[in-house]
C-alpha cells in the first residue's frame, strides 16, 4: 500500500509540474493579449484540476486505509508515515514532500502574477470604456466667468489592433 501511495504522490507531482507550465503559458498568454490561446489553457488547466482531484481522493482513500490497518489515531502525514516504511520509501516521500512544496510555491507565484495581470487588464479595460463613453456625451462644466460650456475630452485611440 506505501508503494500504491509513493505512486500516487508521485503522479500528484508530475500533475503540479504540467499545472506550472501551463499557469506560465497562460501568462504569456495574458502579455500577448492572445485571447484565443488564453481560453484553450484555460480549459487545459480545468483539466488539470479535475485530475487533481481525481488523484487526491485516491491518495486520501489509501492514506485512510493504512491508517486503519496500521491502527494509526489522528491524522496520518508524510513525518509520521516515515516512521512506519523502510529507508528507501522514506527516501522517495521525502524527495516527494520537497517537490511538491517547491511546486505549490511556484504555483502560488504564478497564479497571483496571472491575477494582477488580469486584474490590470481589467482596470484598462474600465478606463478606455470610460474615456469612450464621454466622447459621445461630454460633462458639463463652467468657465471662470460662471457661464456653463461643454467640456471635451481629447482620446486618442489605437485603431491598427
Amino acid at each position: 500500500m506505501i508503494d500504491q501511495l509513493i505512486d500516487i504522490i508521485g503522479r500528484e507531482a508530475t500533475l503540479f509540474e504540467s499545472f506550472l507550465a501551463l499557469l506560465e503559458n497562460q501568462q504569456e498568454m495574458l502579455i500577448a493579449n492572445d485571447a484565443e490561446g488564453l481560453n484553450e489553457v484555460t480549459a487545459q488547466l480545468r483539466d488539470k484540476v479535475h485530475e487533481s482531484a481525481m488523484l487526491n481522493k485516491q491518495r486520501e482513500e489509501l492514506v485512510e486505509q493504512i491508517r486503519r490497518d496500521k491502527s494509526i489515531e489522528g491524522d496520518l502525514n508524510v513525518t509520521r508515515l516515515l516512521d512506519l516504511v523502510d529507508d528507501g520509501q522514506a527516501r522517495q516521500l521525502i524527495r516527494l514532500r520537497e517537490l511538491i512544496t517547491a511546486l505549490n510555491d511556484k504555483i502560488t507565484t504564478t497564479r497571483n502574477q496571472n491575477a494582477m495581470l488580469l486584474n490590470q487588464s481589467r482596470e484598462y479595460i474600465g478606463k478606455m470604456m470610460s474615456m469612450l463613453s464621454k466622447l459621445s456625451h461630454p460633462e458639463p462644466a463652467y468657465s471662470a466667468t460662471g457661464t456653463g460650456k461643454q467640456s471635451s475630452y481629447n482620446v486618442a485611440v489605437d485603431r491598427r489592433i
